[in-house]
């Protein structure tokens, strides 16, 4: 289910529903900020993070075209992180007791929101697995096999290398200093965002 189209939302959530639209870099919410709504990105891109004493941003994931963002903050008082437009955005507003309650009373779109859920708790032991690697060519080299379709060994990269490098939980430099270790190793081919695994990729 897309989230973000109005039209597939429950009659009751769709009447209080409303769209923000967000520059980049603009802030949707800030950590511990009263939560009275969750949104739906309808295009551009959200990234979900908190910042250490010294400023530092510490990554938990992107939200993309479709999907929700802040769901924990309907059992919350208030928003567990900060949430970043990395592009030109914009999301659809969607009142917290107003999904709660089409949550109780339309059970399609409760599926849909806890297959939605599922999605996401998979794909964050996917980022864990990955951030629990040490060596850093060896956390981009199992992060390009993950990403390989099915049957193939070539990948085109659909995100910028810095949303990658947070996704990964290394520093955009040390994510093209992996990629250009692994290309002199024989392990990859790379074309900007299209990289081939190559056979000697399989002895790292």
């Amino acid at each position: 289910m897309d989230f973000s189209d109005i039209d597939q939302l429950p009659p009751p959530l769709r009447t209080v529903a409303t769209y923000r639209t967000l520059n980049n870099e603009q802030t949707l919410f800030h950590r511990d900020a009263e939560a009275s709504a969750i949104y739906a990105v309808k295009s551009g891109q959200i990234r979900l993070l908190h910042y250490t004493q010294d400023g530092h941003p510490i990554s938990h994931y992107a939200v993309y075209s479709g999907e929700l963002c802040a769901e924990a903050t309907l059992f919350l008082g208030t928003y567990t992180c900060n949430a970043l437009a990395e592009e030109p955005t914009q999301v659809l507003v969607l009142p917290k007791q107003a999904f709660l309650t089409a949550l109780q009373q339309d059970s399609a779109f409760a599926m849909a929101f806890m297959a939605q859920l599922a999605k996401r708790l998979h794909m964050t032991k996917v980022t864990l697995e990955l951030r629990g690697i040490r060596s850093a060519q060896e956390r981009v080299l199992h992060y390009l096999r993950l990403a390989m379709p099915p049957g193939e060994n070539t990948v085109v990269l659909e995100q910028p290398l810095k949303n990658i490098a947070y996704d990964l939980g290394i520093s955009p430099e040390v994510l093209s200093r992996a990629l250009a270790q692994l290309v002199n190793k024989g392990a990859i081919a790379r074309e900007k965002r299209k990289i081939t695994l190559l056979a000697s990729s399989q002895q790292l």
